[in-house]
């Protein structure tokens, strides 16, 4: 049996129902046909009926686990590619199953994704790109609880008309779970230590010259090597560690511009444990350059690129009544400055 969990791109629904279908073919990896989720009976966890989804709208699965009989095992997928006809899961996890009531296997399920999905395979970035340098980037806050997919499937439709796409219109889906460190004193510069699928990690750091933030991003080996990494980079032997950050993007590129510059939009859904709330977010980066005479492109030329695709964006949001605001400020500025708040009353 396979357990298939998803939402729809309804603005104001964000909920998750669940719904059966029989044994997948077996693979490291699920397609999951957009025509085979209609007309199917859904459940919420304890085994309610959930409500038609509303004309118009489409189930977008989220995750699934398969139930095998003859192993006992169960197999665990996340969404990584979600396109208009079909949705593409990865696997990530396999774990024998508790005994349970039927009725609960939906909620225990949903507790295992939950503390242990990661799906971290990185965006298609075709054309040149550093990987070091000033930080491009612009982030637009949403100020109200909003289904992310909806904010996905608006850019995805509306993005294309506005230059020559960079490839389909394919929606890439990541679950990143990443440690945070700071520096002594620090708010502004910080480390994310990032696991990947095959086991190695990322270390990342953002540190600030000539007050700009500056990007690095390098592969490691093990944990213990990506943090010594960042804490070369950030110049601080001992770092703090400030939290567990907790990602879930819908991640699609912007059409390139006259130049050839693109970026990547992604709508982001974070939390930081162990602080309270949750942040939604657009984050628009830049992407990369088509263009061979300029592979290596001015700083200033990237913050224009990323600035007009980020008014692309909040048009978009402003047309489609998305309430938002420009906000530089960074993650985790945003979950520090919550915890002071609270503290302060």
């Amino acid at each position: 049996m396979l357990l298939v969990a998803a939402t729809t791109d309804t603005p104001n629904n964000r909920d998750v129902a669940f719904t059966q279908l029989a044994d997948p073919t077996p693979g490291p990896a699920l397609v999951l046909a957009e025509h085979t989720l209609r007309g199917l009976a859904w459940h919420r966890p304890d085994g309610s009926p959930q409500p038609n989804a509303a004309q118009g709208s489409v189930r977008v699965p989220l995750w699934a686990c398969h139930f095998d009989d003859a192993t006992g095992e169960a197999a665990f997928f996340a969404t990584v590619q979600w396109h208009p006809d079909a949705a593409v899961l990865a696997g990530f996890h396999r774990t024998t199953p508790p005994a349970v009531d039927p009725a609960g296997v939906a909620s225990w399920a949903a507790e295992v994704v939950q503390q242990s999905a990661l799906v971290n395979f990185p965006v298609p970035r075709p054309g040149q790109r550093s990987s070091e340098g000033p930080e491009a980037e612009a982030k637009i806050t949403l100020t109200g609880p909003v289904n992310p997919l909806t904010v996905a499937r608006l850019l995805r439709d509306h993005l294309p008309a506005t230059g020559v796409p960079v490839f389909g219109p394919t929606v890439h889906r990541r679950i990143l779970r990443s440690d945070i460190y700071l520096p002594p004193g620090g708010r502004r510069e910080y480390a994310a230590l990032t696991p990947r699928p095959d086991g190695t990690w990322w270390a990342k750091a953002k540190v600030l010259k000539d007050g700009r933030l500056h990007k690095s991003i390098r592969p490691a080996a093990t944990r213990d090597q990506a943090l010594a990494l960042v804490s070369e980079a950030l110049g601080h032997p001992r770092l703090i560690h400030a939290g567990r950050l907790h990602r879930t993007t819908w991640d699609l590129p912007t059409p390139t511009d006259q130049d050839g510059h693109w970026s990547t939009v992604t709508v982001d859904t974070t939390t930081l444990a162990p602080h309270p709330g949750a942040l939604q977010q657009v984050e628009i980066e830049y992407g990369a350059c088509f263009t061979a005479d300029t592979a290596t492109p001015s700083a200033a030329r990237i913050q224009r690129a990323v600035a007009d695709a980020a008014d692309t964006v909040a048009a978009a949001l402003t047309d489609h009544h998305i309430p938002h605001t420009r906000n530089g400020q960074s993650k985790i500025e945003h979950f520090l400055a919550t915890g002071d708040a609270d503290a302060r009353h």
